[in-house]
């Protein structure tokens, strides 16, 4: 019988920050080859359980590592000098080599002091042997030249080590910070992992997937999404109020777990909420016949037994959020031809193959398309284009008239970063009074603070939901969507695919979201980078099973 190495225990951890708890007696094991999802709302603590257990800096309770163990952690904010070249960028240490050449030295420096060899220093150096061991296995400092795999792989290769980073697209920098954080990583024994699917397109999240199947370390990944957690994940820890809930398997798993257990909770709490009422029942009636025998005795106990298991029960159901809610309607529908695209092109200036080469094709009203792709290729310009922002360089985009266009920028721009949410909407909907507005924006979870806060100085998540809410303050009947769940957490996006899923007017959507893709899309546009756009009928995982076919 194998044993599983026990690598990390958390016993009874807390954590606070002033008067609120983040963590509250959180209990959790991480063995050799777990793959552990974390999920919860935004402001749940995801990302502060993963910095407390790398840094031991709980409040209260016993955080246990393994002997020896090496941890990697790749952080939500990747940072990256864009001053920098390439190969300057790569030769930075990653956390996991900071930590090893940390304590190489702090050994060193004991043996610096004649007075060490006093002592039993024979463990120091078998562990200073090891380091080093370490040390060469996984590199050492010539972080660069174990990087140019990894580069490779994310399509990066082709680039000289001298390019200055200033140069590369959004994404390309953000798949460098990655490359850096991944070397050496065949001598790590848990990688956490803080939303590491951010900025990555579909190609380097299908191959980011397959390099962390292959991983033989403990993973520990929080991440909002969902397809990427049900590919990657063997276990899901859901954080809520403070406490953690473990289920086995990946995310779907985790959700008909979740489903059953609230559920069969619901059950037992109005089960137990009805013997309640009739014990009550029956010592009134005793009490009304002054019928005092044993059992009245007997009837109290079981009441009180009753209660304390409702209270119990009671402390097991999450506290409701409220949900955010989407009312989504189109104006007037447009004629059954949306738009045509005849003869389309379109190249810039600096690429090789062109966005568009003489492409054909129409949008039908009702359709809901996902736009997908290597970044590059040109998905946010095609919506750009259908917006009339950029102009073809030949042949012509035809929008049907009646046709209402709203469009989701990515980066929000069409929001004033000055203003605050309430000023926000009274300048799309100046004759709304301050009560319909609040309301409103109490819907969407905005707090009487948040509300009263200049955009700049909010979320990610915060602006996500406000450019949204303009959105549909907006009249229209086509809605252009530019990465639409990005920053929302996991309620807000199943809020938004229940929406856009009834929404009786045409999308067309630039996501990589996979999960949203297969949630609300009917067609897949794939665009393949050389000016074409292959037609994929039904979702996202439909367009999955045709390629494979093909």
């Amino acid at each position: 019988m194998n044993l599983v190495r026990e690598l990390i225990r958390l016993d009874d951890v807390h954590r606070a920050f002033g008067a609120v708890k983040v963590l509250d007696g959180v209990n959790l094991r991480i063995d050799e080859g777990d793959r552990i999802g974390v999920v919860g709302h935004n402001g749940a603590g995801k990302t502060t359980l993963l910095r407390t257990i790398s840094g031991q800096n709980q409040d209260i309770g016993d955080i246990t590592f393994a002997p020896a163990l090496r941890i990697a952690y790749l952080t939500q904010i990747r940072d990256i000098d864009e001053n920098a070249t390439l190969e300057e960028e790569l030769n930075r240490r990653g956390h996991q080599f900071k930590e090893l050449e940390e304590e190489i030295a702090k050994i060193e420096a004991q043996m610096a002091d004649s007075s060490f060899y006093d002592g039993d220093w024979q463990p120091v150096l078998d562990r200073y042997s090891e380091l080093q061991a370490l040390s060469a296995r996984s590199g050492g400092t010539d972080v660069a030249g174990h990087a140019k795999n990894i580069l490779d792989a994310l399509e990066l290769g082709h680039h000289p080590l001298d390019m200055p980073l200033s140069k590369l697209s959004g994404g390309e920098r953000a798949k460098v910070a990655l490359a850096r954080q991944l070397v050496g990583l065949g001598e790590i024994d848990v990688f956490f992992l803080d939303e590491p699917t951010n900025h990555l397109d579909l190609p380097t999240l299908q191959w980011m997937e397959s390099f962390l199947e292959r991983f033989q370390g403990a993973q520990l990944i929080v991440s909002h999404d969902r397809y990427f957690l049900d590919k990657i994940c063997t276990h899901i820890v859901e954080i809520h109020d403070g406490h953690t809930r473990g289920y086995a398997g990946n995310y779907s798993a985790f959700l008909q777990q979740k489903e059953l257990f609230l559920q069969t909770l619901s059950d037992r709490i109005d089960k137990c909420e009805k013997e309640i009422k009739r014990l009550t029942g029956a010592l009134q009636s005793m009490k009304r016949a002054n019928k005092y025998d044993k059992s009245i005795s007997q009837k109290h106990h079981m009441l009180s037994r009753s209660q304390r298991e409702l209270k119990w029960l009671k402390t097991l159901k999450p506290t409701e959020r409220r949900g955010l809610q989407f009312d989504l309607q189109s104006t007037e529908k447009s004629s059954l031809d949306v738009l045509d695209f005849r003869q389309a092109s379109l190249r810039f200036d600096g690429l090789q193959n062109p966005i568009l080469n003489k492409v054909e094709m129409g949008v039908r009203r009702g359709q809901k398309i996902g736009i997908v792709g290597a970044n590059g290729a040109g998905k946010t310009t095609l919506l750009r284009i259908i917006n009339g922002e950029v102009n073809l360089d030949d042949g012509e985009i035809d929008v049907r008239p009646g046709v209402e266009i709203g469009y989701f920028h990515q980066d929000h721009r069409t929001l004033e970063f000055d203003l605050t949410p309430i000023e926000q909407v009274q300048k799309l909907k100046p004759r709304m009074d301050y009560g319909t507005i609040r309301a409103m924006l109490g819907q969407f979870q905005f707090t009487k603070e948040m509300v009263a806060t200049p955009l700049e100085k909010l979320s990610g998540g915060e602006r996500a939901r406000i450019a949204m809410l303009k959105l549909l303050l907006e009249e229209n009947n086509m809605l252009l969507l530019d990465e639409p769940t990005n920053h929302l957490d996991t309620d807000a996006k199943e809020a938004l695919e229940e929406t856009l899923k009834n929404y009786d007017g045409c999308i067309l959507t630039v996501s990589h979201d996979r999960w949203f893709l297969d949630e609300v899309c009917d067609t897949i546009w794939e665009l393949p980078g050389d000016g074409t756009i292959r037609v994929y009928p039904g979702n996202y995982s439909d367009y999955l099973r045709r390629k494979a076919k093909a």
